[in-house]
């Protein structure tokens, strides 16, 4: 039994690292992180070796900053969000600097400026990040501790300057890179969730692990789908009618999102399925088919993420066509529900297999004419709302998360500068400051996992430094670099390893330019650990909790899917004008989904959990993620068989608005139902809808 699961779970891990390998091989963080490390490191060299090794620091110190305020965006969101990140870091260096000489200037300034950059998130994520970013800023400053606050300040400029430079550069030379990344994240991100729902076709699966990995992979799918929504529909030039390349894109980028709903979308149940083929020889061919699929579908996504074809091709279209082919010819000689099942499956990966050969094809054939495309219509889609004056003033209240947030952040601030206010010899003390910043989030969940990570990365760069401490100075200089390189290649992906690369770095550095590793040592484990402490007990005041908004969140994420069966239902009457009506709702259900299902991860470690059914939740959760599958199936149906009657379309309808009305005042602590087991073909989302209704009784 044991050889049997080592035999297992070594192809397991080596696909994980396999794909990891994949993802950094060609995902832009590799490209990043190089760019990012050699940015930093030219001034902190060129200025060392002219000797003006502070000056260096300072302008290093800028690009480091301007480098992390830099995520991905079209070119004028780089462009805009260059100019108010280098306006924030020049005002917190300079003013943070000039109040050196009153310690309750500093306090005060440290208070104020933190709580206003925490108020940028309400202009989202970008401008959240550099408000974020503005902040830690304050903690090098006064680490630093410069003499002269216009000559430090102008310093970071430049460098953030610099950094700016190659960053718009790159934007303006290869204006769809970002794009491409993203593409190739949510085509890898597909492949997963077609690898995992094969799985499904073997028996002694387990359902409950099964569907907790279909909801977070359709939460980083989502995120994915998002992003290229905004990197694309958001580019003016991109989305012009004469615009070759952003039509193919375009294009592309629906094929994803359409392929997402053929992935996802629940024809039967997969018991059924099981029970019904095991005679045949019909599950492994189903498994090969979705194997070919997949390998291709990785393929057209290296195609994506390097931007050009390649002359070679691993698996042909008419291998796929034959797989599928031997399937129908199955399906013909199986009684009538059965054969009609087989058929079915097999029509959905002939559906699958059109869409992975179009993104194939997508740098080696010119795609078809896509004028049709209403660039009108794409405006709904966009992910950010536009600004509001009336919106961002509604924030400034005890009621607001963002303003109890900024509030609890500007009082932590206020606590992690005691120590250097009080004890100015202490040279690392800002690290507490650091810690705070970095680790505080809005939410409980969130900041748990954060300060985890945090210490165990802190943990392990311990560790390594001390190890790598006693080389030569040149070997750990290069040595730091390579910290420096893995901290931006881990950052975004992996934040503990990120943290553990950063630490070494900061280890071999400071060993380097200060000596007495142990006090090195000894101070950053201390004030990460007393920062993780206090940002732990912070968040019980004004804590943002996610359990009671659950109901409200159930009650949008149902009437979301009720819109999305309302424009399904009404597209298949013959309202033809409702095709991108329930696109844009098939969009709103994901996205509803996706917001209970993040709540639901933060509700597991908040301490109100304890009070509530979260066995019964995850059960609704997992129902409407169903539905959403079942629904995107009735979208997809070519053919009357698979259809609902108006009918049952109409019962569904009258169940989720049933679950709607019910759900602020659902009993939360006990969310028993009554349990059906058996789920029929013919009738699926009737019966999950009824399912549903029965939680709310």
């Amino acid at each position: 039994m044991s050889e049997r699961n080592n035999e297992n779970l070594f192809p397991k891990y080596y696909a994980k690292l396999k794909g990891f390998a994949i993802r950094i091989r060609y995902s832009e963080y590799l490209s990043d992180a190089l760019r990012n490390t050699v940015a930093i490191i030219i001034p902190l060299v060129a200025l060392a070796y002219f000797g003006q090794l502070l000056a260096g620091i300072s302008i290093s110190i800028g690009a480091l900053f301007m480098s992390l305020c830099d995520i991905p965006g079209n070119r004028r969101d780089k462009l805009s969000g260059a100019i108010v990140a280098i306006l924030s870091l020049a005002l917190t260096s300079f003013v943070i600097s000039l109040s050196f000489a009153n310690s309750y200037l500093v306090a005060i300034t440290v208070v104020v400026i933190t709580f206003l950059f925490a108020m940028l998130s309400v202009f989202g994520n970008r401008l959240s990040l550099i408000g974020l970013i503005g902040t830690t800023l304050i903690a090098f400053t006064l680490g630093l501790h410069p003499k002269q606050p216009l000559i430090f300040s102008t310093y970071i400029v430049i460098g953030a300057g610099w950094y700016t430079l190659i960053s718009l550069t790159q934007i303006y030379l290869w204006p769809y890179r970002s794009l491409h990344h993203a593409i190739f994240e949510a085509i890898q991100g597909t492949v997963a969730l077609m690898e995992l729902r094969a799985s499904a076709y073997h028996e002694g699966v387990n359902l409950r692990d099964f569907n907790a990995q279909n909801i977070i992979l359709h939460l980083k799918l989502n995120a994915r789908q998002e992003l290229i929504r905004s990197l694309l529909l958001r580019d003016r030039i991109a989305m012009s009618a004469e615009n070759k390349s952003g039509k193919k894109l375009l294009a592309a980028a629906l094929d994803i999102i359409d392929l997402y709903e053929q992935v996802t979308a629940i024809h039967h149940d997969y018991g059924e399925i099981r029970a019904a083929l095991a005679p045949t020889d019909a599950l492994p061919k189903i498994l090969e088919t979705i194997a070919q699929l997949t390998k291709k579908l990785e393929y057209s996504a290296v195609e994506f993420s390097n931007a050009k074809s390649s002359p070679y091709e691993l698996i042909s279209r008419q291998q796929i066509e034959n797989r599928i082919g031997e399937l129908l010819l199955i399906s013909a000689t199986l009684p009538a529900e059965k054969g009609n099942l087989l058929t079915g499956i097999a029509k959905n990966l002939q559906d699958i297999s059109a869409i992975v050969e179009r993104l194939s094809a997508g740098y080696r054939l010119d795609l078809p004419d896509t004028d049709i495309i209403e660039t009108e219509v794409y405006k709904d889609f966009i992910p950010e709302a536009p600004f509001n004056w009336q919106n961002v003033l509604s924030h400034f209240s005890l009621h607001s998360p963002v303003f109890r947030f900024a509030l609890r952040l500007s009082l932590l601030c206020l606590i992690a500068i005691l120590p250097t206010l009080l004890f100015p010899d202490q040279r690392y003390s800002y690290w507490l400051l650091l810690t705070v910043v970095i680790v505080n989030r809005p939410g409980f969940g969130l900041t748990r996992i954060r300060n985890t990570q945090r210490l165990w990365g802190t943990l392990i760069g311990l560790l390594i430094g001390l190890l790598l401490a006693f080389a030569s100075a040149s070997l750990q200089l290069g040595l730091a670099i390579l910290g420096l390189l893995g901290f931006f290649l881990f950052n975004r992906t992996h934040y503990m390893w990120g943290v553990a690369c950063v630490t070494v770095m900061v280890v071999l550095a400071l060993n380097v330019y200060h000596g007495h590793v142990s006090q090195i040592i000894s101070d950053r484990l201390l004030f990460t650990l007393v920062g993780c402490g206090l940002s732990y007990i912070s968040i019980f005041i004004f804590p943002i909790w996610e359990t009671p908004r659950i109901k409200a969140l159930i009650s949008d994420c149902l009437a979301a899917s009720r819109h999305y069966l309302f424009c399904v239902a009404s597209e298949r009457k013959g309202f033809l004008n409702y095709h991108y009506r329930t696109k844009l709702a098939r969009k709103d259900a994901y996205i509803s989904f996706a917001f209970l299902s993040e709540a639901l991860q933060s509700i597991k470690k908040e301490p109100l959990a304890r009070a509530i059914d979260l066995s019964g939740l995850e059960d609704i959760q997992v129902l409407i993620y169903q539905s959403n599958g079942a629904i995107a199936a009735l979208s997809l149906a070519k053919q009357v068989d698979y259809a609902l009657s108006n009918e049952a379309f109409d019962e569904c309808l009258n169940n989720l608005d049933y679950c709607i009305t019910a759900a602020p005042s659902v009993d939360l602590t006990a969310l028993a139902a009554n349990s059906q087991n058996q789920i029929h073909s013919e009738m699926l989302l009737r019966t999950l809808t009824q399912r549903l209704k029965t939680y709310f009784k």
